[in-house]
């Protein structure tokens, strides 16, 4: 090997070394925030938020009407576009930062997903 392709080989060593270093704390952070939305406390009825919005764990016990076309049976937070995960029994709601909303709970400010 010459000068030449000695010193272009340590440069892709330093930036592939550089580019991992640099991705490890991102994909910590993507690791930590599925982590978190399972460990948030559920959100009580009893909340002011939650009463000033008319939540419910329960759906069936909501003062539910059609919305957007949507009949109101079937409105529940797995379905609201503000509920900010796809799986699991209590998800993160933007409504209610820090606090998982009952999949199959009922707010008043229901909104289909787009």
């Amino acid at each position: 090997m010459n000068e030449k392709n000695i010193n272009q080989s340590r440069r892709d060593a330093v930036r592939l070394l550089l580019g991992g270093i640099a991705a490890g704390p991102l994909l910590n952070l993507v690791g930590t925030a599925v982590v978190r939305a399972g460990d948030l406390p559920h959100l009580s009825e009893d909340d002011p938020t939650a009463k000033a919005l008319h939540y419910v764990n329960d759906a069936a016990k909501g003062n539910r009407t059609a919305k957007g076309g949507t009949p109101a049976g079937d409105q529940y937070c797995h379905n609201c576009r503000f509920v900010q995960a796809d799986a699991g029994d209590w998800r993160p709601c933007q409504l209610f930062p820090g606090k998982g909303v009952n999949a199959n709970g009922w707010c008043v400010s229901w909104t289909a997903k787009s």
